[in-house]
């Protein structure tokens, strides 16, 4: 039997995005994950660069933000982009941020995570290989995202985001859905002793981390790794989908900052409550 995907490919205008299943239908929440297609950058960045570091051009850049913001069905001044340093600073945003980081400077040196409450506002983080969470409460009318690259999987950047909204925001546990969208999949994620260590200390004795003898290297499943470490905050494990798309992999589709060595643009993935 064919297991059926948890996400799926839409395409508006020559712009295409990803949505998820889970959340496709509900009428409360706009989301979705940018791919390569859409846009009007060019070479190494074509044609959906969604990065103002990329040595782009701005115009462009802005021009893909207008393009994908239409796709999708939010405002264009509602964006709120973060600030990512593969850390784990998390904000609170509402209305009055809307427009940082892409009509007014970017007022955050570090902030690899968002989330708000407030209608209109679109949460926007980025990515090419890092792993994205998004984070949704549905009955209490929260949304959020996070940017958990290795350090910030390491470093448990979900599992911080799900102690806010318990801690700060009285949501129950139960009450809290994640997906963990398309990045570097265990097949791509290879490193060396240094950085194993690092996910050997947190994660000990774990099956997502294989030693390759003949290559002296290290193979992590970082998906497995944001599971484990969000079960352990205490959400429920039907709570969590993995999506399971390899951005190394189809790199045709998505930017790939290991395949390419650095020579990409940047994706986006995007979440507002209507």
């Amino acid at each position: 039997m064919t297991k059926r995907v948890p996400y799926k490919f839409v395409t508006k205008d020559a712009l295409t995005y990803l949505t998820f299943n889970k959340w496709e239908q509900d009428e409360k929440m706009i989301h979705g994950f940018s791919t390569r297609y859409g846009g009007v950058s060019q070479g190494d960045l074509a044609t959906l660069n969604l990065g103002f570091n990329r040595g782009d051009e701005e115009e462009n850049v802005v021009e893909n933000y207008r393009r994908i913001s239409k796709a999708l069905g939010v405002p264009f001044k509602s964006l709120v982009l973060s600030k990512q340093v593969h850390e784990t600073q998390i904000a609170r945003v509402n209305k009055e941020d809307c427009g940082n980081g892409i009509q007014t400077p970017n007022k955050w040196e570090s902030m690899d995570g968002l989330y708000t409450n407030e209608k209109g506002v679109t949460l926007v983080t980025h990515y090419a290989d890092c792993v994205p969470l998004f984070f949704y409460a549905p009955d209490y009318g929260m949304i959020g995202m996070a940017h958990a690259g290795w350090r910030g999987t390491v470093e448990e950047i979900g599992k911080k985001m799900v102690e806010i909204w318990f801690n700060k925001e009285n949501i129950p546990l139960e009450a809290i859905q994640v997906v963990i969208g398309p990045s570097i999949g265990p097949c791509h994620f290879e490193v060396d002793a240094d950085v194993a260590d690092v996910f050997n200390a947190k994660f000990p004795n774990a099956a997502f981390i294989r030693y390759e003898h003949e290559k002296n290297k290290y193979r992590i499943d970082l998906w497995e790794c944001n599971k484990q470490s969000l079960l352990g905050a205490g959400i429920l494990e039907e709570n969590i989908t993995i999506t399971g798309i390899c951005t190394c992999c189809y790199d045709q589709i998505f930017f790939s900052h290991r395949k390419t060595g650095g020579k990409r643009g940047t994706l986006g993935a995007f979440m507002c409550l209507k």
